[in-house]
């Protein structure tokens, strides 16, 4: 047996005697312990500093929250509602839904009195949220355009749900794939260290 042969049989069985031993708790471990010191090293790092190179982090949402927030809007327009006051009426609806109830809160306060696309706009540069974005478009659309606030509302809502409804399928087709790697690991590194474990018991038996 050549030594090189020796050498990639040892090597796969410490690569998989790590997870075995522990030792691979320790390896992240001593990971998270050098990232721990890195942040460290960025948040002393002034805030006016920190400014200058960093651009403002947009809010996640949850779509679903989006999305009831724009059926929450066709709802009081269908009404005969202007669309100031389905705002207005859905920052008290929405002062419990977390990030998204708190900027419209806050957007509604400061911007309703300009005009209800300003509400949006302000909504939209907070959140981290592509169908808002759309949503403003369409709204700006129907201004200049003279189509209904309603309408444009509810076909927003339709598509956002059509995102919804796209982003669980995705999850739903990928789970396989997620579980699939861990079963042949679970299959395949066992038998290979019963096929290897021979291999390295004669070649220590002949190094001695």
């Amino acid at each position: 047996m050549t030594p090189f042969i020796v050498l990639v049989a040892v090597v796969l069985l410490g690569a998989m005697a790590v997870p075995l031993t522990g030792l691979d708790y320790h390896i992240r471990r001593i990971m998270l312990f050098q990232r721990r010191r890195r942040r460290s090293k960025i948040t002393s790092t002034p805030p006016a500093l920190l400014s200058i190179f960093q651009k403002p982090k947009k809010m996640q949402v949850p779509l679903t929250d989006v999305r009831d927030l724009i059926i929450s809007l066709q709802l009081g327009t269908s009404m005969e509602s202007t669309l100031t006051g389905s705002l207005a009426k859905a920052a008290e609806q929405f002062a419990d839904r977390g990030v998204l109830g708190e900027r419209l809160k806050k957007h509604v306060e400061a911007r309703l009195s300009i005009s209800p696309e300003s509400v949006l706009e302000g909504l939209a540069e907070d959140l981290d949220c592509r169908q808002l974005n759309e949503v403003l478009e369409r709204i700006r659309m129907a201004a200049s355009g003279g189509v209904s606030y309603n309408r444009v509302l509810a076909v927003s809502a339709s598509a956002i749900e059509e995102d919804i409804r796209g982003a669980v399928e995705q999850r739903i087709q990928k789970a396989p794939i997620r579980l699939t790697p861990i079963m042949v690991a679970g299959v395949f590194f066992p038998a290979l260290i019963l096929l290897m474990w021979p291999l390295v018991a004669s070649a220590v038996s002949q190094l001695r």
